[in-house]
């Protein structure tokens, strides 16, 4: 099966994608425009309603957080070539792409909030399409609708008594798990650090970048 050698350095960086997610989306929720920032449905609905009541300054700012996440996610297939995950690929570089983004949108905020939070946008772009595709499996890391639709069927195989792979369903759950944490992370720091939270998943990405680069190290000395 495909998932039957899923190492635990995978289940380790898809719960970290996943919080350092988890953490952006809920800081572009408590600021004061109540952004959401790693999913796009819900933006999509508001520019319809917007451009269906004539709120074209709305409808305009709707479109710019819509194109920011599809342009992260245009760089990260323009570096990577494939959302096919392999060791070996670039990743360190979208990662730290990520990070910078985040440190853009920290550094622009104060002064303008709303179209700071348009980096964030464009760092999750970059996040979500780094890995789409590990051994036939869709994986997303910054929102869960489809997560939790897989997760949904993988439980009821498992009711009507069908095999179903274990592994994945432990790395459906580890990604569950690592949103829900970010967020409650920064539900809890935000009161006391208010926007400097921002730098905590700027921080994270740098260090999954790093971590990512010990690991192939590592994997390319033990192949030798």
């Amino acid at each position: 099966m495909p998932f039957q050698r899923l190492p635990k350095w995978i289940q380790f960086g898809a719960f970290s994608l996943a919080f350092n997610a988890g953490m952006i989306n809920a800081l572009g929720l408590l600021n004061i425009w109540h952004q959401t920032v790693s999913h796009m449905t819900g933006n999509v609905s508001q520019l319809g309603i917007s451009i269906a009541n004539g709120q074209y300054q709305s409808a305009l700012y709707g479109a710019c957080v819509i194109l920011s996440f599809v342009l992260g996610s245009l760089y990260s297939g323009y570096i990577l070539g494939s959302s096919h995950f392999q060791l070996g690929r670039q990743y360190g570089i979208p990662l730290v792409l990520t990070a910078l983004c985040i440190f853009l949108c920290w550094l622009i905020i104060p002064y303008y909030p709303r179209y700071a939070l348009l980096w964030a946008c464009v760092g999750m772009g970059v996040q979500n399409a780094m890995v789409s595709h590990y051994k036939g499996a869709i994986i997303r890391t910054t929102h869960l609708t489809g997560l939790l639709t897989d997760l949904g069927l993988t439980l009821g195989y498992l009711l009507r008594g069908l095999d179903i792979e274990k592994r994945r369903l432990v790395l459906l759950v580890l990604i569950l798990s690592g949103f829900l944490c970010g967020g409650i992370t920064v539900a809890i720091l935000y009161p006391q650090l208010k926007l400097h939270t921002f730098l905590i998943p700027a921080a994270l990405s740098l260090i999954i970048s790093l971590i990512y680069w010990l690991i192939y190290i590592h994997h390319q000395a033990t192949d030798h």
